[in-house]
């Protein structure tokens, strides 16, 4: 039973320390990565604070980036927040 509550604990630390609720997407997103340089991205979700993203083997990106989505009218300046495997997390830079 203790491990039932320390579970319900945590998903709900989880719950509140994202900036929004996430909203599962399924489209490609364009990673700029120089003045000629681009790179595909798979968006797997995005809150109102930032976006999990899935790069294909062997890609690196650096701690800050300009991320191109079609659910955004511009292009938006991210963060790198974690990583794991194949996946970032990044959050929107707001200016």
């Amino acid at each position: 039973m203790s491990s039932q509550l320390t579970t319900s604990s945590r998903l709900e630390v989880g719950k509140f320390n994202r900036r929004g609720q996430r909203v599962r997407v399924d489209a490609r997103g364009l990673v700029k990565l120089g003045w000629f340089r681009k790179q595909e991205v798979e968006v797997r979700d995005v809150s109102p604070g930032g976006a999990r993203l899935a790069l294909p083997e062997g890609v690196l990106l650096p701690d800050e980036f300009e991320l191109r989505i079609p659910q955004f009218k511009y292009p938006r300046t991210c963060m790198k927040r974690w990583e794991s495997g194949l996946e970032i997390g990044v959050e929107f830079k707001f200016e």
